[in-house]
């Protein structure tokens, strides 16, 4: 399942990647009480300790270039920006096909690169609060359906939706209280889907499909579920697309294939452009909170 959890089929990976059961067993995992939000807190008020200034409600919605550089950002269509460096945590190859407009003077080698990448799929995470405490239930469940491997080829390779669903069940709850009101329990469930090369219409999907994980979930680890949430919302594929700008509506950029990891993923510093350098789930070392932290560390040390 681990390949899965940056984007990758199991049965198609390089064997390094069995390496993230191997230190999660050894040294454990870290949860950063509050949830990822705080980390963001913690990152935002470094950044104005440090004097950065952060625009907030300013999409940026073309990376402006000339020849080989990069010298500007566009902000919501109209505002320009102008630099000497651009450090961007976007999806690399969204940049390289939407966010550049102009100078798209790509090698052929490059060309090549872009036409034979393969993306990861996508997910439809499902969170709800319950009204009940599931006590028993771990911080993290991993739940498997009876035809793993040919669900995994109806989500990479045909494409298609598949009711014998696999799944990923994080209860934060367990080990932060604060997650939930007292007496009930906070989730997310993370389900592989196919992203958004599928032509899946997920506005008419979108709730058919919750229903089925609530009522596989209903029958298995959270019995009586599906009258105990109180208050749920779900992110399909089109969200990654559209409001995080992922091609494809992959949720984790490029898939971690031998052809698509280190080296060959997306290059820190741009292979095109002197001054755009890269850091998140499509650049090295690859998706994961701890691979997308560690790209910055990798930029660190290229400057």
């Amino acid at each position: 399942m681990h390949p899965l959890l940056v984007g990758g089929n199991p049965f198609t990976t390089t064997s390094i990647y069995t390496l993230i059961l191997f230190l999660e067993k050894k040294w454990g995992i870290h949860y950063s009480m509050g949830g990822t939000g705080s980390m963001i807190k913690a990152l935002e008020k470094l950044m104005k300790e440090e004097n950065i200034e952060i625009f907030k409600d300013a999409e940026v919605t073309e990376i402006i270039s000339n020849g080989n550089k990069v010298k500007g950002v566009k902000i919501n269509e109209s505002k320009i920006v102008d630099c000497d460096y651009i450090i961007c945590n976007s999806d690399p190859p969204n940049v390289y096909q939407n966010l550049i407009k102009s100078n798209k003077n790509y090698n052929f080698l490059f060309k090549q690169k872009m036409k034979r990448m393969d993306y990861s799929m996508g997910l439809f995470v499902y969170y709800f609060g319950s009204k009940k405490q599931y006590k028993d239930v771990a911080h993290h469940t991993i739940y498997f359906g009876k035809s793993y491997e040919k669900h995994l080829d109806k989500i990479f390779e045909e494409k298609v939706l598949s009711e014998d669903i696999s799944y990923y069940l994080h209860r934060p709850s367990a080990t932060d209280p604060s997650m939930a009101p007292k007496d009930q329990d906070a989730f997310y469930v993370l389900v592989p889907v196919p992203n958004n090369l599928s032509n899946i219409n997920w506005s008419n999907e979108g709730e058919k499909f919750k229903n089925l994980i609530l009522d596989k979930m209903d029958k298995s680890v959270l019995p009586g579920i599906k009258q105990n949430v109180v208050s749920d919302f779900y992110l399909t594929p089109d969200y990654f697309e559209k409001d995080l700008a992922t091609l494809h509506g992959s949720g984790f950029s490029i898939q971690p294939k031998f052809s698509q990891s280190a080296y060959f993923r997306f290059h820190n510093q741009s292979e095109v452009f002197k001054n755009l350098y890269f850091v998140g789930a499509g650049t090295h070392p690859g998706a994961g909170m701890p691979g997308v932290l560690s790209s910055a560390k990798v930029l660190d040390r290229l400057f």
